[in-house]
C-alpha cells in the first residue's frame, strides 16, 4: 500500500511539476534563402513550402532538401504579371494568396500540398469599385476571417475600406478612412483601427468613434480573432486593448499593459495556446502570456530578423538571408499562479473574470484554465451536503447509541450503515430522474419543509415527557420517539401542497423567471443528493463515538440528578465530540471527493457563484468529464492533474486531521 501511495504521488508530481518550468529556446537548423522577397513562410521541417515573389514577378515555392540535409531548393515556379500585387496569409492553418490587379480584381486562392506539388485552389473574387492605380506593396491592405474578407486601399485622398462576405462576395461594403496613418483591419468584427493626434480611431460599417489616448503611438499588432490587438507607445510601452459588447456595439479599451518597454515589429500566436511570441528590433524576442501579460521569456534572435513564424514547438525566424530555426521546451506547460487563481481579463469580456473554458469555440480563442469556479464548486457541494447530512447523521446516532433499547438499535444501526453500500451512481441516477422534477415543482415546499421541521419537533419535544408517561413501560426509554415518523410526513405531505400552490401562484409562467443563471439542476438538489448520501458514513463513527463513552460516566450524572438531557448535553456529547468531530471530517472529506453524484445531478457549470440555485462544476467532475478527451502531455492535460493533486493534498490533510482526532479520542477513553 505504501509504495503503490509512493507510486501514485510520484506520477501527479511527475506530471504537474513542468507547469513551474519556464520555457526556453534552443536553436536548430539554418537554411539560406533565396534572394527574393518572402511573402510567407511555413513548417520547413514538414516540408512546407517557403512562398517568395522574384525580382522578375514570379512567385517562387522552396522547400528543404531533405537528402541533402540543408538548403533550399525550388519546387515551382509560377508566374505573375508585375502589375499585380500580391500578398500571402495564414489564417486557422491554411494558407492563402491575395492578387490585386490594377483593374480592380481581387483574387483569393488557398494553397494545399499534394506530394510534391504545390496546388493553386480558387477560393473567391471580387471586383472592387473605385480603385485606384499605381498601387504598390504597401498601398493597400488584407485581412481575412471566417466570415469576412477586408481589403483597404490607399489612393491620394483617403484609404478605400471594402468589408467583402466570403459566403455572399457580392455583398461589399465601401467605408473611406482618413490617409493620416495605415490601418488594422479585424475582418471578425469588421472593424479598422487607426492612430491620429489624439489617440485611436474606430471605424465600423455604421460609425466611427475615438479612444483618446495619455501620448502618441506607433504600431498596432492584431491578436488571431481580431478581438484584441497590441498598442505601441513611442515611449516603448505595450498594451493590450480587447474588445467587449456594449449594448450590441463592438468596444475596445486596455486591459494591461507588458512589464518592459518594446518596440514592436511583428506578434505571433501559438495555436490553440495562451503562449504569444513578439520580434522586435535588433532580434529581440519576448514570449509572453497574452491573457495576462507576463513575460516568460527574453532573449535575442539574429539582429536583422524580418519575421518569425510559430508552428508546434519550432519557431522559424528569417532575415534577408536565412532561416533559422528555435526549439521551444515546455510549450506545453505555461501557464501562470495568476491565470489560475487569480481573475483575469480575457478578450471579449467586459471586466476580469474566473472561468474555466478548456475548449474554446473557436481555434483562435484562449483556453481559460480558472480553477476558482472548480473549487468553488467543490466546497459548495461538500459544505451544502453537510448541512443537510450533520443534523440527520448526528440525530440518528444519538437517538440509536443513547435513547433507545439494545434490542432497537441492533435494527436500525445496521440498516442505516447498509445505505452505504448503495452505490453513488445509482443515488445520483436517481436524484437526476426522480429528485430533480421534484425540486423543480416544489421548490418552496421543501423550503417550507426544512424551515417548519425544527419548529415541530421542538414543539414536539416538549410533550414528549408528559406523552411518554401516558404509554405503557414497553413504550418508553426511547420507543416512543417512533411515534414522531407519522407527524414527520404529515407536515412534509402539507409543505408540499402548500408549497406547490404557493409557488404556482407567484410563479405561474415558470421556476424564477428571468434568473439566467437559476437552474433546476442546482447545488440545492447536489446537496440533497450528497447529504444522503455520506449520512451512513457521518452516523457510523459518530453512533460509535456516543455509545462507546463508559457507563460509569452517564451512571455517575444520573446519580448526581441530571437528567437524561442534561447527561447527554453535558456528558455523553462532552465524551464523544472527538469522535463526533472526526466523523464530521471524514464526511467532508467523502463528500469533496465524490464524483459520480455531482456529474450526474449538476448542470456542469463551472461558475464562481456560491448561489446555491445555480450550476456549479466540481473537480472529481470535471476530471471525469475532461481527462478523458485531454491531449496527453498538454496544458489541458498537466492542469487537470495537478487538479487531481490538489484533491489529493485536501482528503490526505483532512484524513490526517481525523485520524489525530481519533488518536486523541482513544488517548482520553484511556484516561477516563
Amino acid at each position: 500500500m505504501l509504495v503503490t501511495l509512493a507510486m501514485l504521488i510520484w506520477h501527479l508530481l511527475y506530471v504537474t511539476i513542468p507547469l513551474l518550468q519556464s520555457p526556453s529556446l534552443q536553436p536548430g537548423a539554418v537554411w539560406q534563402l533565396p534572394k527574393e522577397q518572402v511573402l510567407l513562410l511555413e513548417d520547413l521541417q514538414q516540408e512546407r513550402a517557403l512562398i517568395t515573389r522574384a525580382a522578375d514577378c514570379q512567385l517562387g515555392f522552396f522547400q528543404v532538401q531533405q537528402e541533402q540535409g540543408a538548403g533550399l531548393s525550388a519546387l515551382k515556379h509560377v508566374p505573375i504579371s508585375c502589375q499585380t500585387q500580391v500578398k500571402a496569409k495564414h489564417y486557422l492553418g491554411g494558407r492563402f494568396l491575395f492578387m490585386l490587379g490594377n483593374d480592380g480584381m481581387l483574387r483569393v486562392e488557398r494553397l494545399t500540398r499534394v506530394g510534391g506539388q504545390v496546388l493553386r485552389e480558387p477560393q473567391m473574387s471580387l471586383f472592387l469599385p473605385n480603385l485606384p492605380g499605381g498601387l504598390n506593396k504597401e498601398h493597400w491592405q488584407v485581412a481575412l476571417s471566417e466570415d469576412w474578407l477586408g481589403i483597404a486601399v490607399k489612393n491620394a485622398e483617403h484609404w478605400q475600406l471594402y468589408w467583402a462576405s466570403r459566403q455572399n462576395p457580392a455583398q461589399l461594403t465601401e467605408v473611406k478612412l482618413p490617409a493620416s496613418s495605415v490601418p488594422t483591419l479585424l475582418p471578425s468584427v469588421r472593424t479598422a483601427v487607426q492612430l491620429n493626434a489624439q489617440g485611436l480611431v474606430f471605424s465600423d460599417t455604421r460609425n466611427t468613434y475615438e479612444a483618446p489616448l495619455s501620448q502618441s503611438a506607433g504600431d498596432i499588432l492584431a491578436f488571431p480573432g481580431d478581438k484584441a490587438f497590441l498598442l505601441n507607445y513611442a515611449d516603448g510601452r505595450v498594451e493590450k486593448w480587447s474588445a467587449f459588447n456594449q449594448g450590441g456595439v463592438f468596444r475596445f479599451r486596455p486591459i494591461y499593459a507588458l512589464q518592459d518597454p518594446f518596440s514592436l515589429q511583428q506578434l505571433q500566436m501559438a495555436q490553440g495556446k495562451d503562449l504569444g511570441v513578439l520580434l522586435g528590433e535588433q532580434g529581440q524576442l519576448r514570449l509572453f502570456l497574452s491573457s495576462t501579460g507576463e513575460t516568460i521569456l527574453r532573449t535575442q534572435v539574429a539582429p536583422d530578423a524580418e519575421g518569425i513564424w510559430l508552428v508546434d514547438d519550432r519557431l522559424y525566424v528569417w532575415g534577408p538571408q536565412s532561416v533559422q530555426q528555435w526549439r521551444v521546451s515546455n510549450l506545453s506547460s505555461i501557464v501562470s499562479f495568476e491565470r489560475l487563481w487569480q481573475r483575469v481579463w480575457y478578450e471579449g469580456y467586459a471586466e476580469p473574470d474566473y472561468v474555466w473554458q478548456s475548449s474554446a469555440a473557436e481555434d483562435v480563442s484562449q483556453a481559460k484554465y480558472s480553477l476558482v469556479p472548480l473549487v468553488i464548486g467543490s466546497l459548495k457541494a461538500a459544505i451544502l451536503a453537510l448541512i443537510i447530512a450533520i443534523p440527520l447523521a448526528v440525530g440518528a446516532a444519538i437517538y440509536t447509541a443513547y435513547f433507545v433499547p439494545a434490542r432497537l438499535r441492533n435494527w436500525l444501526k445496521p440498516g442505516i450503515e447498509l445505505l452505504e453500500a448503495v452505490p453513488s451512481v445509482v443515488i445520483g441516477f436517481i436524484a437526476a430522474i426522480w429528485l430533480i422534477p421534484i425540486v423543480e415543482d416544489y421548490l418552496l415546499g421543501m423550503l417550507i419543509f426544512l424551515l417548519m421541521l425544527p419548529l415541530c419537533l421542538l414543539a414536539l419535544a416538549m410533550v414528549q415527557q408528559p406523552l411518554s408517561r401516558g404509554l405503557s413501560i414497553q413504550w418508553q426509554s426511547g420507543w416512543e420517539l417512533l411515534l414522531l415518523v407519522p407527524v414527520v410526513l404529515l407536515l412534509a405531505w402539507g409543505a408540499f401542497v402548500l408549497g406547490g400552490e404557493a409557488q404556482n401562484w407567484l410563479w405561474p409562467d415558470g421556476w424564477f423567471p428571468g434568473q439566467d443563471n437559476h437552474s433546476s439542476k442546482n447545488a440545492l438538489v447536489v446537496a440533497l443528493a450528497l447529504g444522503i448520501a455520506i449520512v451512513p458514513s457521518i452516523y457510523s463513527l459518530a453512533e460509535d463515538a456516543i455509545f462507546e463513552v463508559p457507563g460509569h460516566l452517564r451512571q455517575a450524572s444520573f446519580a448526581l440528578g441530571a437528567t437524561r438531557a442534561q447527561t447527554l448535553r453535558r456528558v455523553v456529547l462532552v465524551a464523544a465530540y472527538p469522535g463526533i468531530f472526526s466523523s464530521i471530517i471524514l464526511g467532508l472529506s467523502r463528500a469533496f471527493g465524490e464524483t459520480m453524484i455531482v456529474l450526474m445531478v449538476t448542470g456542469n457549470t463551472p461558475v464562481a457563484d456560491w448561489d446555491i440555485f445555480a450550476g456549479m462544476r466540481s473537480l472529481t467532475a470535471n476530471i471525469a468529464i475532461e481527462l478523458p478527451e485531454s491531449e496527453v502531455n498538454s496544458i489541458h492535460y498537466r492542469v487537470l492533474f495537478f487538479t487531481a493533486l490538489l484533491l489529493f493534498g485536501f482528503t490526505f490533510v483532512i484524513n490526517t486531521l481525523a485520524e489525530l482526532v481519533r488518536g486523541r479520542l482513544r488517548k482520553h477513553y484511556q484516561s477516563v
